[in-house]
């Protein structure tokens, strides 16, 4: 690959046709993607792998988004991942909560794919690693 590796992003939707969406949009730009369908299942993948970034649903089985996000956060992972949340709640008192307990970004749903795209880019996670960076350590 041109640029370096591609870089890791982990999407956490418990909706699979949104989820397969994500998986299309963000490979087709070169993201190498992985995806889980509850909260228990991101909690195993966030322990036994590294990702750049991970896309969270708040309303997942088994575990809440808030306590996966709760999670990322405590186990201060190296590099540390960047964390957008994305939920179809999207009143001004969700945003301040998600932001507070450690989301890097919100997105409300539906969320368009060029408007997702921009917000990676915005924070620093572009499709390769291009070898400089906290994240470029991932491999």
């Amino acid at each position: 690959m041109a640029g370096g590796s591609a870089r890791r992003i982990l999407v956490v939707e418990d909706e699979r046709h949104i989820a397969r969406f994500l998986e299309y949009v963000l490979r087709k730009e070169g993201y190498a993607v992985e995806t889980v369908f509850d909260g228990a299942a991101a909690e195993d993948k966030v322990r036994g792998s590294s990702f750049h970034a991970i896309l969270l649903d708040l309303g997942l089985p088994h575990r809440t988004g808030l306590e996966v996000l709760a999670l990322i956060r405590s186990e201060n992972l190296t590099p540390r991942p960047i964390v957008i949340v994305l939920t179809a709640k999207s009143s001004g008192d969700v945003q301040d909560q998600v932001l507070s307990a450690g989301a890097d970004a919100y997105c409300p749903k539906p969320v368009a794919p060029s408007a997702l795209l921009k917000k990676l880019t915005e924070l620093g996670v572009t499709p390769h690693d291009v070898g400089s960076g906290p994240a470029a350590a991932i491999h």
